[in-house]
């Protein structure tokens, strides 16, 4: 209880260890209030020997201070008094009186009680109530007191030797040579106030002694004679004590010299460690170096988390101290950082328990001012991930958490709009979350946007549920249709493709290699085809490499089938154009040349307009025209390309020229199958005078007069003409040999003729030719026959007409002329002889051509 101001009344127990009168051996305890044992324990251990015998008196009394002893650690306020009346014992020597004074810790800390204050009211020598303890009248601790005497000590010189007593040491204070010993009571002073520099609490452990005798003792701060050995002997008041080895020591030294010179008074330091009274391990000097702390706590918890010693112990003794919201910004920002990135570092529940409990409106800020300060970094970002998972686990204590940090991180106006970008991303992939701070950001800022769509194009999942729901807000927000999200809009069928040009297109395909696979996906789900023609240039490029074989053919397929209705002719062409460049690329299995959808244009406005759109996207690509015409060419004749190729070669004069290159091989190669293409005057000059294809005018005469049922003078003349000095070109010959073929023999008979008619003797070479030639065999074959037959016919006529016969009945005629054979391989593809021969000739006896009769002689 309390008597006045700063004084406080405890109760102690104590005991008296001495000799009875007479006695001659042996020291017991004659009286007291405790058990015997027990007082034993604290009288034995605050032995340091005796007095010198020769004069005893002149050092008495002692005073040995006790927080426990090594047979029982229970922490205590207990005081030995060492003194002497006079008297002696059987033997004649001194007989010592040792005098305990024993209080309960939780006492003498609640009353704040140091030794100089015990010091001050011991009993004396007067008599004490067997049994009973003794109630003291104390005054508390003057902090200004023990102070005074640490400055005049030298607060360095005390804080050294107290910093030794931390690291475990064994002091003992001599005096200088020549200075005489302090009295007892200042002795008691000076261990009172060299011990006030560590916190009250250290009290549970620490020991000293006004002074020692020879005798081995376990006190740590003692007054003696000489240091004895193993023990730290340092001169009071006189130059400093070496720095403690151990680390924690050294560290309480350096934070207390620290906050020393920072400009705390020594007063108002002893006043706080004097206020630690938790009880602190012998073995355990951080705990005092903590207790320190908490004298300067918010700036020493702020510079050790700074100095990366944080300590979660000291945080939460810092936030018991101090409500969060007193601590202030600066503090709070080194704070808030230590306990997130200690909750997620070691899975600690303190950490994360500390951070739930004083969470407040500033700490989603603070969370994102510590990772926008290391910059736009990959480790930035990694933080600013896991800052959220956590501020995620503590919305159902938090709710809006999340969101706060989240927008505090995209708001962060000095970061890398491609850092915040990627990260916007990644919040909505991984978390399932965006704000609308988030895609204002994305719609106004061009970096940040393409730095998420570059994300999103990576992701490996292909989801495009995000990038339509941004395309859908950017539609409904002003200004933000342009560029890459307007394209993306497109795509998405939200506008139409003529609002968006190949610039849009291009933002869009840049963010990624294979982007345009995610462009052709979402136009084939809503955008529809149109996209290839702003897509034009980067589809070029991917056409004429390998992975156009692999993706961009089947994509195209998906996205403009052939024979789809209503595709438009222009993107039609594209997609065929892109299939041909496609099909250039050497690796891998020849795609055959051929436009597909073109084939399913029929109407001729459809086919112009295919063909204009192959000229405006060639343009003045010479390599790209080739690919065209040779697509268009195909491997087989087609009507429907050679119609476009011609309407090419119209608007493409030039074209004429590449045409006639790529069609001569073919002529040159099979002109049978080729020779089925109507062809234009300009275009078989090409040919004759280029590629040495002489034959092939006068064979595309022969069909096409063959085809006009032209009389046999016309079809002889272009023969003739095709055949100077009696040389039949052998494509034409083959030519005329599949039409024989098809025609009764009669009429290759008057096709000779013809021949003859014009160009004497032309006739039978053609006869001769094709006897030589292995396809007109079976026509000389018939054609023989024939003329055998008709001969007979005219020999049965000249016999009538010269009379009676002279000779034997001849032989009946000749069987009628075989069927005609099989035409050879190719015929069915050149025109038959017109049916207007047949009707024009009937069956009717042939009169021989004029030059065939002669007069008789």
């Amino acid at each position: 209880m309390n008597d006045g101001l700063g004084t406080v009344r405890v109760t102690a127990d104590w005991a008296v260890l001495g000799k009875h009168p007479g006695q001659a051996m042996g020291y017991d305890v004659l009286d007291g209030s405790l058990p015997r044992g027990r007082a034993k324990l604290y009288l034995w251990g605050a032995t340091t020997g005796v007095p010198d015998s020769r004069a005893p008196a002149e050092s008495l009394p002692w005073r040995v201070f006790l927080g426990s002893v090594s047979t029982d650690p229970t922490p205590v306020c207990a005081v030995v008094e060492t003194t002497w009346d006079g008297r002696t014992d059987g033997t004649g020597a001194p007989s010592y009186t040792w005098r305990l004074l024993l209080l309960d810790w939780s006492e003498a800390s609640a009353a704040g009680l140091t030794w100089s204050a015990l010091d001050r009211v011991l009993p004396g020598d007067r008599p004490l109530a067997t049994g009973a303890g003794v109630v003291l009248t104390a005054c508390r601790a003057q902090a200004a007191e023990l102070a005074a005497v640490v400055d005049r000590l030298s607060f360095e010189w005390a804080a050294r030797v107290a910093a030794q007593l931390l690291d475990n040491r064994q002091v003992a204070i001599t005096m200088p040579p020549g200075a005489a010993l302090p009295d007892p009571s200042e002795r008691v002073r000076v261990l009172d106030a060299i011990c006030s520099l560590l916190p009250y609490g250290c009290r549970a452990w620490l020991s000293a002694a006004t002074w020692t005798g020879r005798s081995e003792h376990d006190l740590r701060l003692v007054f003696a004679a000489t240091a004895p050995t193993g023990r730290l002997e340092v001169r009071l008041g006189a130059g400093l004590p070496p720095e403690p080895q151990g680390a924690a020591a050294h560290g309480y030294l350096a934070e207390l010299l620290r906050l020393r010179e920072s400009g705390r008074s020594t007063a108002d330091l002893v006043a706080h460690l004097l206020g630690a009274v938790d009880v602190i391990a012998a073995g355990s000097p951080e705990d005092a170096v903590r207790a320190l702390r908490e004298a300067d706590l918010p700036d020493a918890v702020v510079a050790q988390i700074l100095r990366g010693e944080g300590d979660l112990r000291d945080v939460r003794r810092l936030l018991e101290l101090h409500p969060a919201h007193t601590l202030g910004e600066i503090r709070l920002g080194a704070v808030v950082p230590f306990l997130a990135r200690s909750a997620l570092g070691g899975g600690s529940d303190l950490a994360q328990a500390l951070l739930q409990q004083h969470w407040g409106p500033s700490t989603p800020h603070l969370l994102a001012r510590d990772v926008v300060l290391t910059g736009s970094t990959q480790d930035s970002f990694t933080w600013a991930r896991r800052y959220l998972s956590l501020a995620s686990a503590m919305e159902p204590e938090h709710p809006g958490a999340f969101g706060e940090l989240f927008t505090a991180l995209v708001g962060a106006t000095n970061q890398d709009p491609t850092w915040t970008g990627t990260l916007v991303y990644m919040v909505e992939n991984e978390f399932g979350r965006t704000t609308e701070a988030a895609d204002r950001l994305l719609l106004r800022s061009r970096e940040a946007g393409l730095a998420w769509l570059r994300t999103l194009l990576k992701n490996e999942t292909r989801d495009l549920k995000p990038l339509r729901r941004l395309t859908e807000r950017a539609r409904h927000t002003a200004g933000s249709t342009r560029g890459w999200l307007l394209f993306a809009g497109v795509l998405a069928g939200l506008h139409p493709p003529e609002q968006a040009s190949p610039v849009d297109a291009a933002e869009f395909l840049n963010a990624a290699d294979d982007a345009w696979r995610t462009a052709l996906d979402l136009a084939e789900a809503g955008g529809g085809p149109e996209v290839t023609g702003l897509m034009w240039p980067r589809l070029e490029d991917v056409a004429q490499r390998s992975e156009g074989r692999l993706h961009l053919l089947p994509a195209l397929d998906r996205l403009v089938p052939p024979g789809r209705p209503g595709t438009p002719p222009g993107t039609a062409a594209e997609a065929d154009l892109l299939r041909a460049l496609v099909g250039q690329t050497a690796d891998g299995a020849r795609i055959p040349a051929a436009m597909p959808r073109l084939q399913h244009l029929t109407d001729p406005g459809a086919r112009a307009a295919y063909a204009s759109a192959l000229v405006r996207r060639i343009g003045y690509d010479y390599e790209l025209k080739r690919v065209a015409v040779e697509a268009l060419l195909g491997d087989a004749p087609d009507a429907s390309s050679w119609q476009v190729l011609r309407l090419l070669m119209e608007q493409w004069p030039t074209a004429e020229s590449l045409v006639g290159e790529l069609l001569g091989r073919r002529l040159t190669e099979d002109p049978h199958r080729w020779l089925a293409l109507v062809l234009p005057d300009g275009l078989v000059a090409v040919l004759e005078c280029r590629y040495h294809l002489d034959w092939l005018r006068p064979v595309r005469d022969f069909r096409n007069a063959l085809r006009d049922e032209a009389p046999f003078e016309t079809l002889a003349r272009i023969i003739a003409e095709a055949s100077p000095h009696h040389r039949i070109p052998q494509q034409l010959l083959d030519e005329i040999a599949v039409c024989l073929t098809g025609w009764h023999p009669r009429d290759g008979y008057f096709l000779g003729m013809a021949l003859d008619a014009a160009v004497p003797g032309l006739g039978r070479e053609l006869y001769a030719a094709l006897a030589r030639a292995e396809g007109g065999r079976a026509v000389c074959e018939r054609l023989a026959e024939f003329i055998r037959g008709e001969m007979a016919d005219l020999q049965e006529v000249l016999e009538a007409v010269e009379g009676p016969p002279r000779f034997a009945p001849r032989m009946p005629a000749a069987h009628p002329p075989p069927p005609p054979t099989a035409a050879p391989p190719g015929a069915a593809e050149h025109p038959a002889a017109h049916p207007g021969h047949a009707q024009k000739r009937g069956r009717f006896w042939h009169i021989p051509h004029p030059r065939r009769f002669r007069d008789p002689l």
